[in-house]
This record gives C-alpha cells, sequence and structure tokens, in this order.
C-alpha cells in the first residue's frame, strides 16, 4: 500500500487524467484568450524569479518589513518592463498581498487620467506615472462614504489669489479609511464641495499635495493618521486626513469635464454624474476580480479534496474515501467553479461597455453613463458578496486545515472581505439597480415603443399586465429546462414581476426607506438574470461564430462548460425557487425537475 503522501499523488494524478480536454484551452477561456494567458504567465514568471516576492515567511512579518521591499522591487519592475495597467494589476494578484501602492494605480492614476484635462495631464502625468507623485483617492469621509452629495469637506475659491482653500470643517468631515494615505502617498485626489462666492457646486476632485516632496514631512495644515492594524490587507497603510485651510492653485482641481476661471465663472460638466467615474471604474475591476478570487478558491478547495481521504464507503477497499466523491462536498465546491465562470463572462461583458463609455465621453455623448453606473453598482454588489461567501465556504471544506494562514485561504479571504464594503456598501447599492429599473418601467408604461438596452427590455413584458400574469415556464420536461431561451425567460418574468410588485408599493405609498428589502430582491434577481445571459451569450460568442469554427478539441471544453453552465443555472434556480413558484410561473413538478437537473 503506497505511503499517504505517494496516494496523494497518485489521487491527483488520476483525477486529472479524466479530463476529456486541454486544460491550456480553458485557462485562455477564461483570462480572454490565448494571447492574453501567455502575457499573465509572463507576468506570473517575473514574480517567481523575485525572492523578495517569496510567502514562505511572509506571515512572520510587520508591515513594514513584509511592505516596503516588495513595493521597492515591484516600481522597479514595472518601470523597468513597460508594464501595462492590466499586466501592473496581474501582477499585484499574483503578489498576493495589498501593496501600499495599490491604491496609487487602481485609483488615483485612473482618475487622473480620466478626470484631469489634457494640459493637466501633461503637467502631472509624468510624475505620477513615474511615482515621483504617490497618490490616493480621498473620497470617503468618517461621515459619508460613496454619496458624494453629502460630503463634508469644502473647496472654497478665494478670487483674490486664485486659490483653492481646501478645509475640513467638522470631525465628520475627517477623510477616513484612505488606501496608501497613511504612509506612502505624497498627494491625494480629494473629492471635496466646490464653493464660489457662497454657491455649492458639489462634490469635485481636486490634487491636493499633503507630503513635502524632498523629506515627506506633512505639509502646512495636513494631519494624517495611520490606522493602523485591521482585519485584512495588513501591508496597506489605511489612514485619516484632515485640512485646516490648505492652499492649493485654482488649476489643481480636476478639468477635464467641468472648469472654474480666474473670474470665478464655473462650467458645468455635460453630465452632473462624470463625478462618479473614479468608483464606477473601481467596482467594475471589482467583478473581474471577484471572478479570479472564486476561481483560486474553488482550486484550492477542490485539489485538497480530491487528495484528502475520510471515511470508507467502500468496504472492499483499504483506502478511505476521497472528500471529494461525498456528493454533500461536491455541492459545496463546485457551485462556486460556476458562480467564477459567470462572473467572469459578466466582467468582460462589464469591461467591454466601460470601454465604450469611455470612447463614447471623449466625443461628448453620455448616453451610456447611466447604464455603466447602474450594472457596475448591481454586479459589484452581487459578485463581490457571492465571492465572500463561497470563499469563505470553500475554506470550510479543507477542515482544520483551512484554519492554518498556509493554507493559502486565510490572508486571501481577509483581504477579499473588504469588497464588500468599498466603493458602495453592497445592501445599499442595490437601490441604484432597483430606482434604475422602476424608473424604466414607467417611462415604458408612458411610451411602450421607447428604446430600452438589451438587459432590460424584458420590461416590455409588464405593459400588458392581464398577459403578463398569464405567462408559464413552457418547459414540458426536464430536458426542456435545458434550452436557454426557456431559462432566460423564466429569469426575465421574476425579475419583471418584481419591478411590478415595487411599483405597487410605491403607488400604495409605501416610503422608499421602508422598501430596501424589495430593493434587494429585485436588484439580485436583474443581476442574476443578466450574469446567465452573459455566461450564455459569452459561450455563443467564442464557439458558435462563422469567425471562431470550433474544432473537436474545443467542442470537448463546450461541452464541459456548458455543464458548468447549466450548474449555475440550476443552482441558482434551487436557491430563488420561491420567486418562480409564488405567482406559478413555476409549477411544483417543474420545480423538482429543476432541483433533479
Amino acid at each position: 500500500m503506497p505511503s499517504a503522501e505517494n496516494q496523494q499523488q497518485l489521487d491527483i494524478a488520476a483525477e486529472r487524467a479524466k479530463c476529456t480536454f486541454d486544460p491550456s484551452q480553458l485557462t485562455a477561456l477564461f483570462y480572454g484568450g490565448e494571447e492574453k494567458m501567455q502575457r499573465l504567465k509572463a507576468i506570473e514568471a517575473m514574480v517567481d524569479r523575485e525572492p523578495i516576492f517569496d510567502r514562505t515567511d511572509r506571515y512572520f512579518l510587520g508591515r513594514t518589513e513584509r511592505a516596503l521591499p516588495m513595493v521597492k522591487r515591484y516600481v522597479e519592475l514595472r518601470n523597468e518592463h513597460g508594464l501595462t495597467p492590466e499586466e501592473s494589476a496581474h501582477f499585484k494578484v499574483y503578489i498576493d498581498d495589498y501593496i501600499p501602492v495599490h491604491l496609487h494605480e487602481s485609483m488615483f492614476l485612473p482618475v487622473l487620467r480620466s478626470q484631469a484635462s489634457d494640459e493637466q495631464l501633461k503637467v502631472w502625468g509624468p510624475h505620477a506615472e513615474n511615482y515621483h507623485y504617490i497618490g490616493c483617492y480621498a473620497q470617503t469621509e468618517l461621515g459619508h462614504g460613496s454619496a458624494l452629495s453629502r460630503l463634508e469637506t469644502t473647496a472654497t475659491l478665494d478670487l483674490t489669489t486664485d486659490q483653492w482653500v481646501i478645509n475640513s470643517p467638522t470631525q465628520s468631515s475627517a477623510k477616513f479609511w484612505i488606501g496608501t494615505l497613511g504612509k506612502m502617498a505624497n498627494h491625494a485626489v480629494v473629492q471635496a464641495k466646490l464653493i464660489i462666492n457662497g454657491k455649492d457646486y458639489g462634490a469635485h476632485p481636486f490634487l491636493v499635495p499633503l507630503r513635502s516632496l524632498k523629506d515627506h514631512t506633512l505639509l502646512p495644515g495636513v494631519v494624517i493618521k495611520d490606522q493602523g492594524p485591521k482585519q485584512g490587507a495588513i501591508s496597506m497603510d489605511n489612514g485619516y486626513a484632515r485640512f485646516s485651510h490648505v492652499r492649493i492653485p485654482r488649476t489643481n482641481m480636476l478639468m477635464r469635464f467641468s472648469q472654474v476661471s480666474k473670474e470665478g465663472v464655473y462650467s458645468k460638466p455635460i453630465h452632473p454624474k462624470l463625478a462618479y467615474g473614479g468608483m464606477t471604474a473601481v467596482r467594475t475591476t471589482l467583478i473581474n476580480h471577484s471572478a479570479l478570487s472564486m476561481a483560486r478558491a474553488v482550486t484550492i478547495a477542490t485539489r485538497y479534496s480530491a487528495v484528502r481521504r475520510q471515511g470508507n464507503v467502500d468496504l472492499k477497499t483499504d483506502l478511505e474515501t476521497q472528500v471529494l466523491d461525498y456528493p454533500a462536498v461536491q455541492y459545496r465546491i463546485l457551485p462556486l467553479l460556476s458562480h467564477a465562470f459567470a462572473t467572469i463572462f459578466s466582467g468582460y461583458w462589464m469591461n467591454e461597455m466601460y470601454a465604450q463609455y469611455n470612447a463614447d465621453i471623449t466625443k461628448g455623448d453620455t448616453s451610456l453613463l447611466k447604464d455603466v453606473h447602474v450594472y457596475s453598482s448591481g454586479l459589484k454588489s452581487y459578485c463581490t458578496k457571492l465571492g465572500a461567501d463561497g470563499i469563505e465556504e470553500a475554506r470550510r471544506c479543507l477542515g482544520g486545515h483551512g484554519f492554518s494562514l498556509f493554507s493559502g485561504m486565510i490572508d486571501f479571504h481577509r483581504q477579499f472581505l473588504a469588497t464588500v464594503t468599498y466603493e458602495g456598501e453592497n445592501a445599499l447599492l442595490t437601490q441604484q439597480v432597483s430606482r434604475y429599473l422602476l424608473k424604466l418601467y414607467k417611462d415604458v408604461v408612458r411610451k411602450p415603443d421607447m428604446h430600452l438596452s438589451p438587459p432590460s427590455r424584458y420590461i416590455v413584458s409588464l405593459v400588458d399586465h392581464g398577459l403578463f400574469v398569464q405567462q408559464r415556464c413552457a418547459a414540458r420536461s426536464m430536458a426542456d429546462l435545458y434550452n436557454p431561451e426557456i431559462i432566460l425567460k423564466a429569469f426575465q418574468h421574476r425579475s419583471a414581476r418584481l419591478i411590478f410588485e415595487l411599483a405597487q408599493a410605491e403607488k400604495q405609498g409605501a416610503q422608499w426607506s421602508d422598501l430596501n428589502l424589495e430593493c434587494m430582491r429585485l436588484s439580485k434577481a436583474h443581476v442574476q438574470y443578466i450574469m446567465i445571459e452573459n455566461f450564455h451569450n459569452g459561450l455563443e460568442k467564442r464557439y458558435n461564430s462563422s469567425s471562431n469554427p470550433t474544432t473537436l478539441a474545443q467542442e470537448n471544453l463546450l461541452e464541459a462548460v456548458r455543464s458548468v453552465y447549466n450548474l449555475h443555472v440550476f443552482y441558482t434556480l434551487e436557491k430563488e425557487l420561491a420567486e418562480f413558484l409564488e405567482d406559478g410561473y413555476l409549477s411544483p413538478e417543474q420545480a423538482s425537475w429543476c432541483r433533479q437537473a
């Protein structure tokens, strides 16, 4: 009988031998293509060659010893190899730690690039790109977070000196939880209320120097405190800042979309919500981050469960049963795999929409702004919760080993947990989606032939409500449930019904603040529909178009991924069955088929 170590090697080899497709093709599919996969593998090899990123002793180090050497070497390699933003992001993911300059690249630079004017970028861009300026994005305050209209920090124009006066008038106006602020940053993009001659023009971004570029000491009027230890992102120096009448040039207001002249004349942006661009960008990246995190967690849990043996189901052998062979374990682990794929396809969809939005904005076209804001909010809320819950479930599947930092799950999970809160608290973000869908419904009732973007076209079905309530699932057998059209219609119907019920509650006088739970249900229903549609469309786009003929090897892969798609569909259906049953759209027999499928 082989030793336990040899048996584990035999077990993992046996499991891999069962694979019916080339795993590298699956990796390429997940990462967006062969070329992109090879670029990312080259980044991983670069990290692996550097001893400074070795994780062997990382858990025994303090924050300074853990973070500073990695930051220094990362910046050197980034500049030496000219890494693109996407490559830099993957480099930081593979480092497997939130290094202190993470927010410089994920928030400070994107906001500068998108909201500073071309003239400003010529001056600031080179300094920020080469880390002469190390920046953070200071929006969240002790009193408020993503509600820009309620921020208290002020930027008042002094016409006599042509300067802005940045001030924190109250304790609750202190900037709080700002990554990179505690120790590293020497500049910040500060969101503050723009005030001219006593008139408040709302929140706008300003480039504010924080520390001396000569000796890194705090500049006059700037008070910064490091927030110290926290649950995750141990290497990140989150900080607190207050400003006491700090003066900056008028031209330090980011002026791509709105401007203020030397005479104090304010030119408003083409759309008032353009100031939300920083949050929207990060929410978009968090969707992909959720997918990658779930993929990592399920990989660890699956490999562990394949080599861990426990209990003896087959009395004909002395070997205990592989944990992965227990249906209860499969039920806990495998849906996480399907969620990772559903999320990555929605992430690609969101990336394409955001790229189109950025291209349109340069032409003065803001038509996509609302969709980008709403869908990035809804997907961020749902996918980060899906990820946080899924990673924890995968960790528990490791048994006692899941309690060890060396499992590769603890630090990683703690870092991910912050995503459910930052860039919008998840429960509150659902109201963005619900308000949007409710408004579309009211507009469609008034104008049934109005244009709707594809993800919300199903709302038209509510125009004839008498006909809508008669809708029933068309499945006549369990096999019919594998028809994507039948599944998508079921999720459309569920979401449409919840829109109608929310509209009725509001019509009957319910206060919006009392409808939080209804908003959460509706947002989840709509996002689940989008994710299933994106998963399906993503596969169709890659394998069923004339420009992408499939080979036999690709057919084997496609069959496997379609099984993953079906798992995601039926697992989601089972979890939400009540909402498909309560108006009779699904019959009890059809619900039973969903469980059996």
